[in-house]
């Protein structure tokens, strides 16, 4: 299903409606009109030259594209890598070697299993999905030191209510993190 979807990028950066350039980056190059979008009466026409892809939730670059009313979208790192070394063998994913999710430069991609691009994760990156604590998970906004800080002004006297209005979060939040319930770990 993968290859598919890379099949259908891979033959619009044929046709000039993408290309990539050297740091790994898709742009669009070109439009197509008319009816259909796709076969006969199809025109591709130059366009301003605009990144292709865009940001995911989870940090990666994904690139779309619409043929014949059917929306593909893939990871542009699978696309850069199909296009510089070929398909990508069932079973492997492309790993970002420096962890960086929208580095896709070629020197920057390789191809691993699912378990080796854990053990890169855990072994190179020094990262624990798992259970990610404090200020390296995902969903925070707080650094170790705002907690430090939130706990000082409360034992300082400071309502729970001021404290949330600071760092501009809900004040159950704050009072679990003032009491120790959550952030248990400082």
């Amino acid at each position: 299903m993968d290859m598919d979807k890379e099949r259908v990028f891979l033959q619009a950066i044929s046709r000039g409606e993408f290309e990539i350039d050297s740091d790994g980056r898709i742009w669009r190059t070109a439009k197509r009109t008319g009816r259909g979008w796709h076969g006969p009466g199809t025109v591709l026409r130059p366009c301003l030259r605009v990144r292709g892809e865009y940001r995911t939730q989870q940090g990666y670059l994904c690139v779309t594209i619409t043929v014949v009313g059917h929306r593909t979208a893939t990871g542009a790192h699978r696309i850069v890598w199909s296009r510089l070394n070929g398909r990508i063998p069932k079973g492997l994913t492309i790993n970002h070697k420096n962890g960086v999710k929208d580095d896709n430069r070629p020197q920057n991609l390789e191809l691993a299993t699912y378990s080796e691009q854990r053990r890169h994760a855990l072994d190179v990156l020094n990262v624990n999905r798992n259970h990610p604590t404090g200020s390296k998970h995902p969903k925070t906004h707080l650094m170790e030191s705002d907690v430090i800080e939130m706990r000082l002004m409360r034992e300082g006297g400071v309502m729970v209510k001021t404290i949330a209005e600071k760092y501009s979060m809900n004040p159950k939040a704050v009072s679990a993190i003032c009491h120790r319930r959550t952030w248990t770990h400082i």
